[in-house]
């Protein structure tokens, strides 16, 4: 296990993508909320008239329906329940998501029980928090941070050896600006300078 800390990774990445979050539930507001905090551009994917739709609108966000909000993203990061991920990749994320955009996941279920079958031209990596979402969400709003375990399980060897952290895709050391304080005077590291950003994690997820 190889473990990173804010010095080795670089947020000025992620700001030049634009990140979509499917769902706006425990993890989805969340990420979500702390990645627009952190200056990324991000939009959210709901189902229309959806009881988190007006929720995400509130809080200020960029909400459109799913298959519209995966079209022009750079990473697709799938934070709807387990049991909805498998449809809604193949209705709506699967037709839609550009060619060579990163899919990612919060954990490993839906790719190590192949109830998701990438796109065979879609980078895939997990960006998993070791904490709930409001716990995630309210660290940050504190100026700390959550321990997030990070694994990229396909990506091209050029693209990964540009990636701010060793092994990792280009996006993955910034999408956890799940952990990132909010900027207040002056940008801040995404993580608390003395918690570890992301694990890369040698299993099998």
């Amino acid at each position: 296990m190889q473990v990173y800390y804010d010095k080795d990774c670089d947020l000025s990445l992620i700001k030049k993508r634009k990140v979509t979050i499917v769902g706006y539930g425990s993890q989805g507001h969340a990420h979500a909320n702390n990645l627009k905090e952190s200056g990324v551009k991000v939009t959210v994917g709901l189902r229309k008239g959806g009881a988190s739709w007006d929720k995400a609108k509130k809080a200020g966000l960029t909400v459109k329906e799913v298959a519209d909000a995966v079209k022009d993203a750079d990473v697709v990061m799938m934070l709807i329940p387990d049991e909805m991920q498998p449809e809604s990749y193949k209705r709506e994320v699967e037709p839609n998501i550009k060619k060579g955009a990163a899919l990612a996941f919060a954990h490993g279920f839906s790719i190590h029980y192949n109830q998701i079958v990438p796109r065979a031209d879609l980078d895939v990596i997990m960006i998993a928090p070791k904490a709930p979402g409001h716990t995630v969400r309210s660290e940050f709003v504190k100026g700390g941070g959550i321990l997030i375990w990070s694994r990229s399980t396909r990506m091209p060897p050029a693209r990964r050896s540009k990636s701010p952290c060793p092994m990792l895709p280009p996006l993955v050391a910034a999408v956890p600006a799940s952990s990132r304080p909010p900027s207040r005077t002056k940008p801040r590291p995404i993580c608390s300078v003395n918690r570890p950003c992301s694990a890369a994690a040698p299993w099998n997820w």
